[in-house]
C-alpha cells in the first residue's frame, strides 16, 4: 500500500518574495548588458590635441600631422608621437593623403612620406600656387615671370622627384584638377569662355605616357567639381549631378538649388548637398545621393551647420549636439556635446577635427 504524498502550498509571502528575487535579477542582468555595451559619451572620447587653430594640421593614414613654431610632428590617437621633422621656413601650404605629405613653399617643393622620411625635394624655376597628391604622384599648378609674360604649367612629378608631364595652361581658365581615386589618371577642369556660352571641359591625362585620355564637355551648366572614383567620373554642375562612366555613357540627377556639402569617397560614393543660400551657418535641409541615384531628404534639428557622412551614417553637427542619421535617413539618436562647438573639419576616417575658440579636439565618431 502506498502512501499519497503531501502537498505543500507556498503561501502567499513567500510567492511575493519569490517574485521579487526575480524582478531583481531581471533588473541586475539588464543593468549589467547596458554597462558592457554603452558607448562612451561624447565628453569622455573627446582628445586635446596638443596645437590650435591657428597652426597648420591634418591627417595622414591614421595620424596627426601639425606644424608648430620650427616643428612638424607626427602624433597617433593617443598622442604618441610617431615623428618629428624641422619644419619648412616661409609658411608653407600642406597637401596630403593617406601616404604622402606635400608642403609647398614659394618655389621649394618636400614631399614626406607616413613615417616621416623624405621622399624628394624640389627647387622650381617658378612660384607654387596649389599641390595635389595621390598615392604616387604629387602635381603642382605654378606660374613663371618671363619678361612681359606670365606663363601657367600643373608639373607632375613621381615620388623619386621625376617631373612626368608638363601640361601648359597658360591661355586657359582652369577651375580645378587633381587625381583619381585610384591615381591612374590626372583631371583638368577648364571654362573654355571663346566662344558665345562658357563651356566646362574635362580634360584626363595619363602622366605616364603623357597623353590625353579623355575630354567631356557639359555646354548647358557650368561646372564647379570633378571627382574620378573607381573609373566613373562625376561631375557637380549648377544643375546636375552626372556620373559619366568609360563606356561613354551617362547618368544625370537634378541638383538645382543645391550645393555639394560633402562627399563620402569610397567604392559606392555618397554625395551629400545643402540648399545653396547666401547664409551657410546653419543647415535646415540635407540631401543625399548614391550612385543608384537614389536620393533621401533629411529636415535637421535647429543650429545645424557641418554634416559628415561615414561608416554608413549621417552625422549633422550642431552647436551643442550631434545628430546621427542612417543612410536612408531615420533618425537614429542623439548626442550631447560637452560644450558649444563652432568649427568641423575632416580627419582620419572614423573621426573629426571640432573647435571651440582656439582649441582643437579630435572626436572619435560614435
Amino acid at each position: 500500500m502506498y502512501k499519497k504524498a503531501k502537498k505543500y502550498k507556498l503561501s502567499r509571502k513567500s510567492i511575493l518574495f519569490l517574485i521579487s528575487i526575480f524582478v531583481v535579477l531581471i533588473v541586475l542582468v539588464i543593468g549589467i548588458v547596458m554597462l558592457l555595451t554603452r558607448g562612451k559619451e561624447v565628453k569622455d572620447a573627446l582628445i586635446t590635441m596638443p596645437f590650435t587653430t591657428g597652426d597648420s594640421y591634418f591627417s595622414v593614414g591614421n595620424t596627426v600631422v601639425y606644424s608648430d613654431d620650427d616643428l612638424l610632428t607626427c602624433i597617433d590617437t593617443s598622442l604618441n608621437e610617431k615623428w618629428q621633422l624641422p619644419d619648412y621656413t616661409g609658411e608653407p601650404d600642406f597637401t596630403s593623403n593617406d601616404d604622402i605629405t606635400a608642403a609647398a613653399s614659394n618655389d621649394v617643393l618636400k614631399v614626406i612620406n607616413a613615417k616621416g622620411e623624405y621622399l624628394f625635394s624640389y627647387q622650381l624655376d617658378s612660384t607654387i600656387l596649389s599641390t595635389r597628391v595621390c598615392t604616387n604622384k604629387v602635381a603642382v599648378s605654378v606660374e613663371q615671370a618671363v619678361n612681359d609674360d606670365t606663363h601657367s604649367y600643373i608639373i607632375i612629378f613621381d615620388l623619386t622627384g621625376t617631373s612626368l608631364y608638363k601640361i601648359d595652361i597658360s591661355d586657359k581658365y582652369v577651375l580645378d584638377y587633381g587625381f583619381d581615386s585610384q591615381s591612374d589618371q590626372l583631371y583638368v577642369l577648364e571654362l573654355d569662355v571663346s566662344g558665345a556660352a562658357p563651356v566646362s571641359k574635362i580634360f584626363t591625362y595619363r602622366p605616364e605616357t603623357q597623353s590625353i585620355t579623355g575630354i567631356i564637355e557639359l555646354k548647358d551648366q557650368l561646372v564647379g567639381s570633378v571627382y574620378i572614383i573607381d573609373g566613373v567620373i562625376y561631375t557637380i554642375g549648377t544643375n546636375r549631378l552626372t556620373m559619366h562612366t568609360s563606356l561613354n555613357t551617362s547618368r544625370e540627377v537634378l541638383i538645382y538649388g543645391w550645393v555639394l556639402n560633402y562627399i563620402y569617397d569610397s567604392d559606392n560614393p555618397i554625395f551629400v548637398f545643402v540648399p545653396s543660400a547666401d547664409d551657410m551657418s546653419h543647415i535646415d535641409i540635407a540631401h543625399i545621393i548614391n550612385t543608384s541615384g537614389d536620393e533621401t531628404t533629411i529636415n535637421l534639428p535647429p543650429n545645424v551647420f557641418s554634416i559628415v557622412h561615414t561608416g554608413g551614417k549621417i552625422y549633422c553637427f550642431a552647436t551643442d549636439n550631434i545628430f546621427v542619421y542612417t543612410d536612408e535617413g531615420i533618425y537614429s539618436r542623439t548626442y550631447t556635446l560637452p560644450f558649444t562647438i563652432d568649427g568641423i573639419k575632416g580627419a582620419m576616417d572614423g573621426y573629426v577635427f571640432m573647435t571651440q575658440g582656439e582649441n582643437v579636439y579630435l572626436l572619435p565618431l560614435p
